[in-house]
């Protein structure tokens, strides 16, 4: 009998300390209908039906990740490598299981759904002086204080013991101030820190601050900003310049600088592909006109146009196979498993700019001489090899 009394005397006391923070929110969000957890609108609505205000509407959205998702112990990230967002969200709420990244993109689609703004924080972590093996993902918010907060909803959410997930809600790492998460938490990308002072990877490991270390001026405020509006492959590109600076010490963080470092090179390749294929459309399309252009001249310009229109139907070909050459000269690399047709549609870029260039100054000559003088000028030409009148 007193095991029982202990028993319940220790579910109380963590009742209590749930209550303490999530008491505003905790009955209501128990009471979500189950047609209304199906999907990422549906939980947010429920929240803005029910809540009023920016700090109760996140705390609920808080409270339904940490209440609701279990950690999944046998989770295989190599199953969902090439997920959207969207997907990952769309199973977690499915299956109600998941692992950091799962529960910091639910929170994240919740709260932007509920208007706020929200990023997804990646680094590594330190729990009793040790840095976790494993990388991790949080949330971090800017609330209507202008200030940003951090969230960890993984870590409030209970832990695992015996290879076995135990639910233990705590608000431990509910709108932590930066100063006090970077303790804990720090991301791979130092802009993420949130402070004018960025601390290094080496002081994160060590604990402490370099004594002599220059002073500086951070304005991440104005750097999230800019980093905002970039493309995804310039984003990728700055974040990895970043994780360089700040010191790779331990294989997460060379992880993750190689996996920024491989979206920019294979996004950067797959638009130069891109590209690649629009020279050549462009190009087919000029070596149609030029085509023309040889055919009408093999015909001795039958039947005959005004001067201007002769001088156009070779100047308009002309002038975009020479577009298509400058277009190429600035293309980058395409791969090497695309090296072969790279090199071989400059070589015929070069030989066509050429052949144009030379109708181009046949049709200058010949508009500069009389009737009489043009009939001779027509003789046996070659078009890619080929003889042609």
């Amino acid at each position: 009998m007193k095991y029982i009394i202990y028993l319940l005397f220790f579910q109380t006391i963590l009742f209590s300390q749930v209550k303490s923070i999530y008491a505003p929110v905790e009955k209501q969000m128990r009471l979500i209908p189950e047609q209304q957890t199906k999907s990422v609108q549906e939980i947010a609505s429920y929240i803005q039906a029910n809540f009023k205000g920016e700090e109760l509407q996140i705390k609920a959205a808080y409270f339904y990740v940490i209440s609701s998702i279990s950690y999944d112990v046998t989770y295989n990230f190599s199953t969902e490598l090439f997920s959207s967002d969207e997907d990952f969200v769309t199973k977690t709420i499915a299956t109600n299981k998941g692992v950091c990244i799962h529960y910091a993109k639910l929170f994240k689609a919740i709260v932007d759904k509920l208007g706020y703004q929200c990023q997804i924080v990646t680094g590594y972590t330190k729990q009793n002086n040790q840095i976790s093996n494993l990388s991790h993902a949080w949330c971090a918010i800017k609330m209507q204080d202008k200030n940003w907060y951090i969230f960890d909803p993984t870590w409030d959410s209970g832990y695992v013991k015996n290879e076995k997930f135990v639910r233990n809600l705590v608000s431990k790492h509910f709108k932590m101030l930066p100063s006090a998460a970077i303790i804990s938490h720090m991301p791979f990308d130092y802009l993420w820190q949130f402070t004018k002072e960025p601390i290094s990877n080496r002081e994160f490991y060590n604990g402490k601050l370099y004594d002599g270390k220059p002073k500086i001026n951070f304005e991440y405020q104005i750097e999230i900003d800019k980093y905002l509006k970039l493309s995804e492959i310039d984003k990728a590109f700055e974040s990895s310049e970043r994780i360089q600076k700040n010191e790779i010490l331990n294989d997460l963080i060379l992880e993750e600088y190689n996996y920024k470092k491989n979206i920019f090179n294979t996004t950067r390749l797959n638009k130069n592909v891109e590209k690649f294929n629009e020279i050549v459309e462009e190009y087919n399309i000029a070596i149609v006109l030029l085509n023309d252009f040889i055919i009408y001249r093999n015909k001795e310009f039958t039947p005959s146009y005004a001067d201007a229109i002769l001088l156009e139907m070779i100047k308009t070909p002309k002038e975009r196979l020479e577009n298509v050459q400058k277009e190429f000269f600035v293309l980058g690399s395409i791969g090497k498993e695309n090296a072969s047709s790279y090199n071989s549609l400059r070589a015929s870029i070069s030989d066509t700019v050429k052949q144009a260039q030379e109708q181009y100054e046949f049709v200058k000559e010949y508009i500069s001489k009389s009737k009489k003088e043009r009939k001779k000028m027509f003789r046996t030409v070659t078009w890619f090899g080929i003889p042609v009148k």
